[in-house]
């Protein structure tokens, strides 16, 4: 059994740094920019980061708390990262539109981030929406699959705050 997560865990990671490093398969902006989910995080603030699909009834549903959570705390900061691959872009892009998605998003598809969760939380995804938090520095410091109250992720943060004043 152990040789078995150990076979998983490699290849995981040989495919994970293989299409991590490919073009096609490159997390990217709106715009078709390359970026990292590391760029996106630090630099003093919060992020929270929801990963969703136009697909996920959940996550659509979500996304108006979502949206009215944007801006309530000024230290905090909320991407997106929608997994409907570069085909399902127009299904992004008629999504935040749909629900005036206000906070950045970026786009990836449910293999790439897996491969990145695997290698930097060493959990995969489980499913949509899954939700991450990024302290100031960039480090994730939690992750939960699943809808999340907006008011437990205020109230996690604040605590996180709080425990180094």
């Amino acid at each position: 059994m152990k040789l078995f997560f150990l076979t998983k865990a490699l290849f995981l990671t040989i495919i994970g740094t293989i299409l991590l490093s490919g073009s096609a398969l490159a997390f990217t902006e709106l715009d078709g920019k390359k970026t990292t989910i590391e760029e996106q995080v630090g630099d003093g603030k919060w992020t929270v980061v929801e990963v969703w699909a136009s697909w996920c009834h959940a996550c659509m549903e979500h996304m108006p708390e979502m949206v009215k959570f944007n801006g309530k705390m000024d230290n905090v900061r909320i991407l997106g990262i929608n997994i409907d691959g570069q085909r399902g872009k127009p299904e992004a892009l008629s999504a935040i539109e749909e629900h005036k998605i206000p906070f950045k998003n970026i786009v990836s598809n449910s293999i790439e981030i897996n491969a990145w969760m695997e290698l930097n939380a060493d959990e995969g995804l489980r499913g949509t929406p899954t939700f991450m938090i990024f302290d100031p520095k960039g480090k994730l410091v939690a992750l939960q699959p699943g809808q999340l109250p907006t008011a437990s992720m205020e109230k996690f943060i604040k605590s996180k705050i709080e425990s180094k004043s």
